[in-house]
């Protein structure tokens, strides 16, 4: 690919939308300045249930300086995500939530810039590389429940360093025992800030621990730049250093991708992996039925791959479940380029609109006894009665998810080790308190026992 062939970003520049523009669609404003974040942030799952409740489930609310509009509904999902007619921007949609620290991520492009970096992180997916990558997360895996065999862990911290140490060896080709605590940080206050409502930095707020975050990430991933890399090496920092080196990105290309990726796949794989943990430890019977499907088709977990891996159908919806009941990424932002119409609204270019994969994921219309855990929901012939954009987990169309698979394949290789030797017990009385932005993960920590099973 010559350095010719690359394309510009270009922005498009797109108006304002004033609350007399969307005056024929439901909703509120909130507080002066900060409209309905500082209720949003306490308690977004209860802010978005109450406005679906109130408003129907085409609304608007002030938020982030903007009038936002928030769609509920697969065929919210498809017209939107899926959106064939090139009517929405991901950059626009994000900007307002993502723009300050991951500027330079896919996520924050559109169009042929965004197909054409696209195109570069995917080589980082590709199945043969999927391959490899089994290889480091059954290491580290083994090396993690080794140390959580037999106790009562929090899982929630236990599984962010366990994907963590994934991402940073599959990501960047360094051992993970190399990855220190304030890296991890560092990755998690980028992601958290999205929850602040003051964007200025003030001494330890998020917007000040995220700023602290974005310059330690940086100087780690610049560290790494100009070190020589090895032929044999695959991992994503050694394929983005070699375009660099063939003139087709530059070294802030290559800081802006690898920032986004490593956030992004450890915060929404850890959310994915305590979900479906807990729902397994909750249900003996399906997790019976997922240590045997897994042991039977994976004789060795150390030596699996991706097509065995793959026929794990169980453990695939036993994790799907999960991630129905508690969506990894509960809102997906787009701002419409161009006029459009939905649902019998009209929505000027400009609009900022969200659809809400949290609250369609438990629509009673579509899901009978919605907060029931029932992984038999993802058989072949439950999936075919549905709508088929009911479930969206990953997103979907051009900006969909580049690492549901990676991160499917990290989920189910660590039941097949955790499930062998052990029973999963939840180990609080009550249930936990789920806490839904920017990924969903329990407020105030959830304990899971290990429990040795006898031989």
């Amino acid at each position: 690919m010559a350095r010719s062939q690359k394309p510009a970003a270009r922005e498009v520049a797109l108006p304002s939308v004033s609350a007399r523009q969307l005056a024929a669609v439901p909703g509120r404003r909130g507080l002066p300045v900060f409209g309905i974040l500082p209720y949003a942030v306490r308690d977004p799952h209860r802010f978005a249930k109450g406005m679906l409740d109130r408003f129907g489930p085409i609304h608007r609310f002030y938020a982030c300086g903007s009038w936002n509009v928030q769609l509920v509904g697969p065929e919210a999902n498809e017209f939107v995500l899926f959106d064939q007619a090139g009517n929405f921007s991901s950059r626009g949609g994000w900007k307002p939530v993502f723009g300050r620290h991951f500027d330079g991520g896919l996520l924050l492009r559109d169009g042929e810039d965004h197909q054409w970096h696209r195109k570069l992180i995917a080589f980082a997916f590709k199945q043969d590389q999927l391959d490899h990558y089994l290889s480091v997360f059954t290491a580290n895996i083994a090396r993690f429940s080794a140390l959580w065999s037999g106790r009562t862990i929090e899982i929630y911290e236990a599984a962010q360093e366990l994907t963590f140490a994934n991402g940073y060896a599959a990501f960047l080709g360094r051992d993970a025992t190399q990855a220190t605590s304030q890296d991890l940080l560092a990755f998690r206050y980028l992601m958290r800030s999205a929850t602040s409502v003051v964007t200025t930095p003030l001494p330890g707020n998020s917007e000040w621990r995220a700023r602290w975050a974005k310059r330690h990430v940086t100087r780690l991933i610049t560290s790494m730049l100009d070190q020589p890399v090895a032929d044999d090496r695959t991992d994503l920092l050694a394929v983005l250093v070699r375009m660099r080196d063939a003139g087709l990105i530059d070294d802030a290309e290559i800081i802006g991708h690898l920032t986004f990726v490593i956030a992004a796949s450890f915060d929404t794989l850890s959310s994915g992996t305590v979900s479906t943990l807990y729902f397994l430890a909750r249900d003996r019977g399906w997790q019976d039925r997922v240590r045997e499907e897994l042991c039977d088709t994976i004789p060795d977990p150390m030596r699996t791959n991706v097509a065995e891996i793959g026929r794990c159908d169980q453990a695939e919806w036993a994790m799907k479940e999960a991630l129905r009941l508690n969506a990894a990424a509960p809102v997906l932002w787009r701002r419409a380029v161009r006029d459009v119409d939905f649902g019998g609204y009209s929505f000027p270019a400009g609009t900022i609109m969200g659809v809400n994969p949290m609250l369609t994921h438990l629509l009673p219309s579509i899901w009978q006894d919605p907060l029931a855990y029932d992984p038999a929901r993802f058989s072949p012939e439950h999936v075919r009665a549905r709508h088929r954009f009911a479930f969206v987990p990953f997103g979907g169309g051009a900006h969909g998810c580049i690492g549901a698979n990676f991160a499917s394949l990290q989920i189910r290789a660590l039941l097949r080790q955790l499930l062998e030797k052990h029973e999963l017990v939840v180990g609080n009385a009550e249930p936990p308190t789920w806490y839904h932005w920017p990924n969903c993960r329990p407020r105030h920590g959830l304990d899971i026992t290990l429990k040795r099973r006898s031989a």
